[in-house]
C-alpha cells in the first residue's frame, strides 16, 4: 500500500517516478542516480518477481525503470538482464553491460557527473561479485539487510553524497548489521562440504545473505551453487551462482521457476499450493534433477547449527 500511495502521489503532484530493483546494489545504485538527476523525484523499489503478478505496477506510466523486467508502460528503461526483454519507448539495454546502474547513467546523463560514476563503480563491483572496495563491501552490507524505509534513506542519502552516505551515523548501524550478518553466514559455509555442484534447502530463513552465501562458496571452489529458501508456507526464493567459465547456467533453472537473471547469477520466487506445501521442495527437486540430467539429487538441509544430507 505505501508504494502505491507513493505512486499515486508522484502522478498527482506530476513528479518523475522511477520503479527500481529492491534486492541488490546495482537497484540501489540506479534509484540513486535517479534522483541525483532528479531530486524531487520518487522512487519506487520493487522485487523482479513482483513486476509480473502486481496489476497497478503493471498499470502505472513510469518515468523510469532499471534492474527490472519491463512492466509494460515506461518511457525509459536501464537495464542488463538477458532474460529481461525490452518494452521502453526509449531502452538503454545491453545484455554484456556489468550492471544496470552502468546503463542507466547513461540513460540519465550522468556520464560526466564524478559522483554518479563512483557509485556506479561500486554496483559494477557487487553485481559481477568482485568487490574490492571497502565502499562496496559496506554498501553491499547495508543494503541486503536494510527494510524497505531504510533502502529509500540510503538511496537519498547517495543521491546527494555519494559514497560519503556510508559516513551517516544511521547507515553505519546498518553495515554494522551487515557484518554480523556475514559473521554467520562464514560460520555456515564452513560447515558445507565442497563440491562442483552444492545443492541447498533452508526451511526457515537463518538471517543471512543467501546470494552471499552462494558467492562464497564459488570462492571456496564450487561451479554451481543451487539454494532454495523457504520464506512463508507457500512462497519459495531461488538462488543460483555459477562460475562464469563453467558450462553450467543458472538461467536454465531459474526460468523453469518462474525467474530469470544471467547466467552466472540468477533467481526466482514462486508459490504453490495451499494444500499441497511440500510441493515446493519438489518442484526445485525435480528441476534441477532435469537440468543435472541425473536421478539422485544430494540435497544440503541447513539449519542454524547443523548441515544435514538428504538424497532425493
Amino acid at each position: 500500500m505505501r508504494r502505491f500511495l507513493a505512486a499515486l502521489w508522484a502522478k498527482l503532484a506530476n513528479k518523475p517516478l522511477a520503479l527500481c530493483d529492491s534486492g541488490d546494489v546495482d537497484g540501489i545504485v540506479s534509484a540513486a542516480l535517479f534522483l541525483r538527476k532528479y531530486p524531487n523525484g520518487v522512487v519506487v523499489l520493487a522485487a523482479p518477481s513482483e513486476v509480473g503478478r502486481s496489476w497497478w505496477i503493471r498499470n502505472v506510466h513510469w518515468t523510469f525503470v532499471a534492474d527490472l523486467p519491463c512492466p509494460g508502460k515506461a518511457l525509459i528503461r536501464a537495464d542488463h538482464h538477458k532474460t529481461n526483454k525490452p518494452c521502453a519507448k526509449v531502452e538503454f539495454y545491453d545484455p554484456e553491460a556489468p550492471c544496470s546502474a552502468l546503463m542507466a547513467l547513461k540513460a540519465l546523463d550522468l556520464v560526466n557527473d564524478p559522483i554518479a560514476n563512483s557509485l556506479v563503480k561500486v554496483a559494477v563491483e557487487t553485481d559481477t561479485a568482485n568487490i574490492t572496495s571497502k565502499e562496496a563491501e559496506e554498501l553491499d552490507l547495508a543494503v541486503r539487510f536494510a527494510s524497505y524505509s531504510e533502502k529509500i534513506y540510503i538511496i537519498r542519502n547517495l543521491a546527494i553524497n555519494g559514497l560519503r552516505a556510508l559516513e551517516n551515523e544511521r547507515i553505519r548501524k546498518l553495515v554494522e548489521r551487515g557484518y554480523e550478518a556475514k559473521k554467520l553466514m562464514l560460520e555456515i559455509a564452513d560447515k558445507i562440504p565442497i563440491k562442483e555442484v552444492i545443492n541447498i534447502y533452508s526451511p526457515v530463513n537463518l538471517g543471512i545473505s543467501y546470494r552471499q552465501l552462494t558467492i562464497e562458496l564459488q570462492r571456496r571452489g564450487a561451479k554451481m551453487v543451487n539454494i532454495l529458501l523457504r520464506l512463508g508456507r507457500r512462497t519459495f526464493r531461488y538462488y543460483c551462482g555459477a562460475d562464469k567459465n563453467s558450462l553450467y547456467d543458472c538461467t536454465q533453472v531459474a526460468t523453469r521457476l518462474g525467474g530469470g537473471g544471467h547466467k552466472y547469477a540468477s533467481g526466482a520466487q514462486y508459490r504453490v499450493s495451499l494444500f499441497n506445501t511440500r510441493k515446493g521442495l519438489e518442484v526445485f527437486i525435480n528441476v534441477l534433477k532435469t537440468y543435472l540430467n541425473t536421478d539422485r539429487l544430494e540435497l544440503l538441509e541447513l539449519s542454524r547449527d547443523s548441515v544435514k544430507t538428504l538424497i532425493y
